[in-house]
């Protein structure tokens, strides 16, 4: 499709010009732009890839990872339960660079709001399936959201599902969401 509506084009273009381009001409250009077009697509074919590949969380719900991720929770002097952000990262991931403005955004709007924010690097995990990602959790121990910041090439598809849910819950909504499908850059663990 792409190839006939090039072709369209350049008829237009060769019978306006004179055919001032020839058919060698044409026929290059086609072939540089085929071989661009699949170099894209080869480049970044590496980088979107599932946040759950490995399906760690099909039978996971809100309650299983609430309870998976307690031991995170901060506590306060009195030893009580306090809002807490944690962001997973793993040792030489690529991909976290691309998160790295969620993270200062979320790390702000959390801290205003009185959340503790801790930073937890892992390697392996039975339960968490890729990093970058991050677990909101409120001060009765239940996760506000799982999952990785965004999606999409360099996770800048979106504004960020985490910063999304974290202003969502500190205007009084709670939706407590587990994120088991998205395609972006991920580092699995």
């Amino acid at each position: 499709m792409l190839l006939a509506m090039l072709r369209v084009i350049w008829r237009k273009i060769l019978t306006d010009s004179n055919r001032l381009i020839t058919k060698t001409q044409l026929g290059i250009i086609t072939i540089w732009l085929s071989f661009t077009i699949a170099a894209f697509g080869y480049f970044i074919s590496d980088k979107l890839v599932d946040f759950d590949e490995m399906h760690k969380l099909k039978n996971i719900n809100q309650q299983n990872i609430s309870n998976y991720l307690s031991h995170y929770i901060s506590r306060n002097k009195a030893n009580q339960r306090v809002q807490t952000v944690v962001h997973f990262s793993t040792p030489n991931c690529d991909c976290q660079q691309y998160s790295e403005e969620h993270i200062q955004d979320i790390n702000t709007l959390a801290t205003t709001n009185g959340f503790n924010v801790k930073e937890v690097t892992i390697s392996e995990d039975k339960i968490l399936p890729a990093t970058p990602s991050v677990a909101l959790i409120d001060n009765t121990g239940n996760v506000i959201y799982f999952g990785p910041y965004g999606q999409g090439l360099a996770c800048s598809q979106t504004a960020g599902y985490a910063q999304t849910m974290l202003n969502n819950y500190i205007k009084g909504y709670s939706a407590n969401i587990v994120i088991k499908q998205a395609k972006g850059c991920y580092c699995a663990v």
